[in-house]
């Protein structure tokens, strides 16, 4: 069961790298790459759309992310927190 459960949550993780195209809510920009393959890894890159933070909030959600076991580097992880801060701005 648990390895049945495993080959699913792969497969699942696996699928967002092969359609990176395919998420239409994140605007074109620098760091959109990076976004999708990292972020895809646990859950839909999408998610961030519905969010609107200034840079220090993206950073702090970005850093959290990380704790909780993003895979990157730090220069992809500052990548991200760039991307997101410039495309999903605070209001």
């Amino acid at each position: 069961m648990r390895s049945l459960f495993l080959a699913a949550l792969l497969t699942t993780a696996a699928l967002p790298a092969f359609a990176q195209d395919d998420y239409k809510a994140l605007p074109p920009g620098e760091g959109r790459d990076v976004t999708v393959k990292v972020c895809a890894q646990c859950h839909s890159p999408e998610l961030v759309a519905s969010q609107k933070l200034d840079a220090q909030g993206w950073k702090d959600l970005v850093n959290q992310m990380a704790n909780n076991g993003a895979q990157a580097t730090d220069a992809e992880f500052d990548q991200i927190s760039k991307y997101l801060a410039a495309s999903f701005p605070a209001q």
